[in-house]
């Protein structure tokens, strides 16, 4: 019987092999059975039934009879998920205790790629919980709210955290500065990119540009100026947000498409 690729997926993600997910799901679809019945329902090799029963036991995934001839069934899966997550929640603590005790060598001063948005978002997110004394940060509406739960604990915490946000969210503990005027203009001349930084002191930087398709170009550096290269550009956007004020809108709109002076920019 085939089974679902998103449910083979989902349980190999969670440390089944493909023969033990396919065998578990035999069990739970069509009852307890023995080994050469295990195998013609989930399609695993006869020759490797019985070991991989053998491991689904250790897993505590399935249950057999004791008496002869042996029968498998499948524990309920809610049971089975406990386990598993208790499992799980043991071995990362063992991990955290242990690689506490390992030596840690002072990191290159290095940039490193970011390969996609959740890995961007889980880089703010880490820096975020670590930072202790102050966040600079420019931040668009489809970012911030991922990171806002965050960002306003770091805030109740003592931490200095300035956000320029590129939308409508509000922050009530962190400081956030109202830059939408600005991220429409933005997006004008990024043709719908976003541009996302985030400076946690001057020891990490992030700085990431979202691609309307999801595609992103995104780097992570602890390199002391390129930290403070994007805090003095968080401080010079919002400071552009107060000059705009100043100014009103209407002028601000006249100096932005000023044909001269886009020419110069595109020059320089």
């Amino acid at each position: 019987m085939p089974f679902d690729k998103p449910l083979l997926s989902a349980l190999t993600a969670l440390g089944f092999t493909q023969y033990e997910a396919k065998a578990y799901c035999a069990l739970q679809s069509g009852g307890p059975g023995n080994g050469n019945e295990v195998a013609k329902v989930s399609g695993v090799p006869p020759s490797k039934v019985y070991e991989t029963l053998a491991r689904l036991l250790e897993k505590g995934a399935v249950l057999k009879t004791q008496q002869e001839p042996v029968r498998y069934m499948a524990r309920p899966w809610q049971e089975v998920a406990s386990k598993l997550l208790q499992d799980l929640g043991s071995a990362a603590k063992t991990v955290e205790t242990e690689l506490g005790k390992l030596q840690h060598p002072e990191s290159p001063k290095a940039i490193w790629t970011l390969p996609s948005r959740d890995a961007v978002l889980e880089t703010a997110r880490s820096f975020i919980t670590d930072a202790d004394v102050n966040i600079f940060a420019s931040i668009w509406d489809d970012e911030i709210t991922e990171l806002s739960p965050e960002l306003e604990a770091a805030a109740r915490r003592g931490v200095q955290v300035h956000v320029a946000v590129y939308g409508q969210t509000r922050l009530s503990s962190a400081r956030g500065y109202d830059l939408t005027a600005c991220g429409r203009s933005a997006m004008e001349r990024l043709a719908g990119r976003r541009l996302m930084t985030l400076v946690a002191g001057t020891g990490q930087a992030l700085v990431a540009e979202l691609h309307p398709d999801g595609g992103v170009e995104a780097i992570r550096t602890n390199a002391p100026v390129i930290g403070l290269l994007v805090s003095e550009y968080v401080k010079a956007d919002v400071l552009g947000r107060l000059l705009i004020d100043d100014m009103g809108d209407a002028r601000f709109e006249h100096l932005r498409r000023d044909p001269g002076l886009i020419e110069e920019l595109l020059r320089g």
